[in-house]
């Protein structure tokens, strides 16, 4: 009986090994991608809260040397600042904020005429300035102000 080694292709048992370890190794790296996901998500919310937090602070010294200082302010809602009054500090930190607008949530902190915090929101990611939300310290119910807290 004459044997045909000129035959190729892989079996039926090699295939299947190399579909096992592919599954194998897809198991083991979605779980840890799903992380880096919700990480960058918190640190882009973390990036939006600086740029409310630095626009809160220019219309703060803008609303001062106008004779018209904001004093002292908790939670200024900035979401619906287009609406506002205008030379309003909520109607300043809109117009310095491109995109405010599509926040769920845009609070800022006035403290002696100076913005002390910053809290931003999406549909599910929130953000704070100067302490920043991290995905060890992330909670969605209990993030207002983290940097008020220490937590």
């Amino acid at each position: 009986m004459k044997t045909n080694k000129n035959v190729k292709g892989f079996t039926l048992v090699e295939l299947i090994v190399v579909i096992a370890i592919i599954g194998v190794l897809a198991a083991i790296l979605v779980p840890s991608m799903l992380g880096y996901v919700k990480k960058s998500k918190v640190s882009a919310m973390n990036s939006n809260a600086k740029s409310l937090f630095d626009a809160a602070n220019t219309a703060c010294v803008e609303l001062d040397s106008e004779g018209n200082p904001p004093g002292n302010q908790s939670a200024v809602d900035c979401t619906g600042g287009k609406d506002a009054t205008a030379g309003s500090l909520e109607n300043k930190v809109y117009n310095y904020f491109n995109g405010v607008a599509t926040l769920e949530v845009g609070e800022v902190e006035i403290k002696d005429n100076v913005c002390v915090g910053a809290h931003c929101a999406d549909n599910v990611y929130h953000g704070t300035y100067p302490k920043a939300a991290t995905v060890d310290n992330y909670s969605s119910a209990d993030l207002a102000y983290a940097q008020e807290t220490g937590d």
